[in-house]
């Protein structure tokens, strides 16, 4: 897809899978995925908006607005992925995440991954 690597590929459906699954369960009641390819970086975006859903207590005490219910799905993006960025306001929330991708079978640093 889009000449990503397969390595970078599978780690970015991971990203999308957790982000996804995430706004599903605790999310609102629509939601919206983006992608954006920019030669090396692969922008994700994940936006929820509508009534909210009723989210559980933590058992810390503390609200996450980025984790999953079992902790480990942010713990996962967090490692795929260079940066993560979480904002929520009274009508949506929104996690945005960039990767570093590689194209396939390049040996040059400077080959475009859509070319």
């Amino acid at each position: 897809m889009w000449g990503v690597a397969d390595d970078d590929l599978h780690s970015a459906v991971l990203v999308v899978s957790e982000l996804v699954g995430n706004a599903a369960v605790h999310g609102r009641a629509s939601m919206c995925v983006s992608l954006r390819l920019d030669a090396r970086r692969l922008s994700l975006e994940v936006i929820d908006w509508g009534a909210p859903a009723a989210r559980p207590p933590s058992a810390t005490g503390r609200s996450d607005e980025c984790g999953d219910e079992h902790g480990r799905g942010l713990s996962i993006v967090e490692h795929l992925t260079e940066w993560i960025e979480c904002r929520e306001t009274a009508d949506s929330h929104t996690v945005r995440v960039g990767l570093r991708v590689s194209g396939r079978n390049s040996g040059r640093p400077d080959e475009d991954l859509l070319g």
